[in-house]
């Protein structure tokens, strides 16, 4: 695809609306697009969507079951405003990023599971794999405004992940699938519940030899949920899983590598292992017409074992990393001069340990332990002014201390104990503007922040040749202006158009010369996002949003480069046919991403990343509780990548190529 079509995308989007409006007109058939859409990660408690001052996306569990998405990231790349980089193109390593922070977008997005962070202290990320689509009720994105009911890490926006709870009476669900590359799945799930408790488990295996050489890819899941209410106004709840993986690391290739054999490696044995275990608690208690009382706590271990054998001498790393978080809150609900005012008062605490040992031609040469602790208090108001006018507001205030040693071994030398200790601010303040029966208007400003990582604070000083604190490196803060509109225009349309300024101070990027993390001064992000969607007849949806994002250098070093790996255009048009024969469904979607300049190209010297378009078709049938399915992915067979890096030197370009056409099939079964 090429830039002149852009502008056809972009007409194609906003026409959707348009013609949509003009073609319900007068329709009395019962399909409609969903309305009274509620969503709990905007206020941490349930609230209409259209009562949030963001741009607010839900994925549900229809939309899951209707995509080709083969795990998380798959599902959102094809929102507004998401752009993914998939380097395994397994979804487990993929980078997800919100609002154009390009190679550091995975730490200004806060990621969620039913409210409980997944986001790692390191800069390891989150790994996506342990969450099965299965598993998953409902996604929702709201897009930059969840520092203050957050903190750290929410300057993009926020994802939150809400599993799927037991239900009244026995169910049982199991299903395969087998596809490309040797790939097959097998899942099954069992709930059961009465009037005051239920109770799930669930169990996956899944396994594929990955697109390219070494880039085979090993997963096993089970976990399981219970929820009791032993009154009324008491609701406790225990949910655990155990997810363990092995994977193969294929590493990037040259441009004429990627060029003559995109499947290759120039890494045949590297290979990395993750054990990830977790269990939370929590309760909601009806504080008799008071308010809400509600209390999580949860418990996480992560063990990874990475083997380098590409590298000279063998390199091998090994790291344990313990939680434990504690987020009481309370929510109290109630008429204030006869308008409606919800406020919420809460505390984030979480402690972190960790151990990294590293080892060179298979002996110690190394250990570090971090032990980081983080405090965050918030207060939320949300103030009906009149009937149709809400006024948003809330402060935080957090700390984060880090306690950072390293030993080398096997002599046990103390070569840096150090504590760290930061303190940042977050505050908003939004309108809403409600009109028709679920239209709104809004237009927020917000104060947002970003602690650096605990790998970002230590470095390797290859002057000395030792381990040093960063003492330089400072907290990024941001200034965010945003409106916005979402829009009903009938039963059966509804559009919704943001437009976004985020002024950043002291972003944190890595500086490919020296290898060491800096604060760039000043730099911004604006854009503009704009989704659809409308059934266009009864058997049909019609959808599709477009994405303008630039990202800037406002200072020197880069003044006026743009930030790499941020494309400025991002686009997906898609239809859903339904019964076009008896239980019948067919959907395509067309999804485009621009190009972008390659990660650690802040210069912006070299050629970008080339844009591509890909398209996904697929084909379901669903009877009683049957459902089978085929669907096809990258039907043209388009030859790209979503992630390049500049190379040493900042004279080459090193290519992680994506999967080219592939299919996958499968078969649920449900009763």
């Amino acid at each position: 695809m090429k830039r002149s079509s852009i502008g056809a995308i972009v007409s194609g989007v906003f026409a959707l609306s348009i013609l949509s409006s003009a073609m319900a007109q007068g329709r009395t058939d019962e399909i409609s697009i969903v309305m009274d859409e509620v969503v709990v990660t905007g206020t941490r408690t349930l609230q209409e969507t259209r009562r949030i001052p963001a741009n607010v996306t839900v994925i549900d569990r229809e939309d899951i079951e209707e995509s080709n998405a083969q795990n998380l990231p798959d599902l959102l790349r094809t929102k507004e405003g998401v752009v993914v980089r998939d380097l395994l193109g397994n979804g487990k390593t993929a980078e997800v990023d919100l609002r154009g922070f390009g190679e550091t977008g995975l730490f200004n997005t806060l990621v969620l599971l039913d409210g409980r962070r997944l986001n790692a202290a390191d800069q390891s990320g989150v790994d996506w794999a342990q969450i099965p689509l299965e598993q998953i009720e409902r996604v929702e994105v709201v897009r930059g405004m969840g520092s203050v009911l957050y903190g750290d890490n929410a300057v993009g926006g926020v994802i939150n992940i809400i599993t799927k709870v037991p239900e009244k009476g026995f169910g049982f669900s199991a299903g395969g699938t087998i596809g490309s590359y040797s790939k097959h799945k097998e899942r099954v799930s069992l709930t059961s519940g009465h009037e005051k408790i239920g109770v799930s488990l669930f169990g996956s295996y899944q396994s594929t030899d990955g697109y390219r050489k070494n880039n085979e890819y090993r997963v096993k899941d089970i976990g399981g949920n219970i929820v009791f209410n032993p009154t009324d106004r008491l609701r406790l709840d225990l949910s655990g899983s155990f997810h363990s993986g092995e994977y193969g690391m294929p590493g990037p290739l040259s441009e004429e590598e990627f060029r003559d054999d995109p499947r290759a490696t120039n890494d045949p044995l590297n290979e990395a292992e993750t054990n990830d275990e977790y269990v939370k608690t929590g309760l909601e208690l009806d504080v008799a017409g008071t308010g809400v009382l509600m209390a999580d706590l949860s418990y996480r271990s992560r063990e990874n074992e990475s083997m380098f054998w590409s590298q000279s001498p063998v390199w091998e790393s090994e790291s344990e990393i313990d939680s434990i978080a504690l987020i009481p809150r309370y929510v109290w609900k109630n008429s204030l001069g006869g308008f409606q005012n919800t406020i919420i008062i809460g505390m984030d605490l979480s402690w972190v340990d960790q151990e990294d040992i590293s080892f060179s031609g298979g002996s110690p040469s190394g250990r570090d332990t971090i032990e980081r602790s983080r405090y965050g208090v918030y207060v939320s108001d949300e103030l009906s002014l009149t009937e149709d006018l809400i006024l948003s507001v809330g402060t935080r205030r957090e700390k984060v201390k880090d306690k950072l040693k390293k030993r080398s071994l096997p002599s046990g030398t103390v070569d840096l104990d150090q504590t760290v200790t930061d303190r940042e601010t977050a505050f908003r303040v939004g309108l809403v503007y409600l009109f028709g029966e679920q239209s709104s208007l809004f237009a927020r400003y917000n104060k947002s922040f970003r602690f650096p990582l605990t790998d970002e604070l230590t470095e390797y000083d290859f002057g000395t040749g030792t381990t040093r604190i960063n003492s330089d490196l400072k907290a990024q803060t941001g200034d965010h202006f945003e409106v916005g509109a979402r829009h009903f225009f009938s039963n059966h349309v509804t559009g919704k158009i943001t437009l976004f300024r985020l002024e950043i101070e002291n972003e944190i990027f890595l500086n490919p010369i020296t290898y060491s993390n800096e604060n760039h001064p000043d730099t911004l992000h604006e854009g503009i996002e704009i989704g659809s969607e409308m059934q266009l007849f009864e058997k049909a949806t019609l959808f599709g949003n477009y994405t303008y994002e630039k990202a800037t250098f406002e200072e020197d070093p880069f003044r006026g480069n743009d930030i790499p790996a941020v494309p400025e255009h991002k686009a997906n048009l898609g239809v859903k046919l339904r019964d076009i024969l008896p239980n019948l469904d067919f959907s395509v979607v067309y999804n485009y991403v621009g190009s972008s300049y390659l990660i650690s190209d802040q210069a912006n010297a070299l050629r970008k990343l080339d844009d591509y378009d890909t398209i996904n078709v697929r084909l379901s049938y669903q009877f009683e509780g049957v459902r089978a399915f085929f669907g096809l992915n990258n039907v043209t067979d388009e030859k790209y990548a979503e992630k390049a890096v500049a190379g040493s030197g900042g004279t080459t370009r090193n290519f992680y190529p994506a999967p080219e056409r592939n299919w996958l099939a499968g078969v649920d079964i449900q009763f």
